[in-house]
C-alpha cells in the first residue's frame, strides 16, 4: 500500500493540515533518470504515442519509488489520455513494471484509441 500526500489533503479550499512524516533515505535516483528508464521501457514493449510523465515521490511500506505515470498521445488529437503508472525503485533504479502491466497498458491505449497502431 502507497499513499501520496495528495490524497491526504482534504479538498476543502480552506481545510488545515498538520502532516508530520519523516523519511531518511538515499535517493540514487533522479525523477529525470526514472521518467528517462521507464520512456525505454514503454517505447520497447508498449509502442509509440505512449510516453512517460513526471514522476512523483511515493513512500510505500517497503521503499520509496518514483511513480511515472504513463500517458497516449496521437498526432492529430495531441495527449488523449492516462494509461496508467509504472513505478521505479528510487535507490536501486530497478524498473518495477511486469508483463501483466505492460500488457495492461497495451490494452488501455488501445481501448483510447482502437483505430490507432502504436
Amino acid at each position: 500500500m502507497s499513499i501520496e500526500i495528495r490524497d491526504l489533503v482534504p479538498k476543502l479550499p480552506d481545510a488545515q493540515v498538520d502532516i508530520h512524516v519523516h523519511v531518511s533515505a538515499r535517493l540514487n535516483i533522479t525523477p529525470f533518470t526514472a521518467r528517462q528508464k521507464v520512456g525505454g521501457v514503454i517505447l520497447s514493449h508498449v509502442g509509440t504515442g505512449v510516453a512517460a510523465d513526471q514522476p512523483i515521490l511515493v513512500a510505500s511500506q517497503d521503499r520509496l519509488v518514483w511513480r511515472v505515470p504513463i500517458f497516449l498521445a496521437l498526432p492529430d488529437l495531441g495527449r488523449v489520455g492516462n494509461l496508467g503508472n509504472i513505478d521505479v525503485d528510487a535507490q536501486t533504479g530497478e524498473i518495477l513494471a511486469d508483463h501483466a502491466l505492460l500488457n495492461q497498458l497495451i490494452d488501455n491505449a488501445q481501448r483510447l484509441a482502437p483505430d490507432s497502431t502504436l
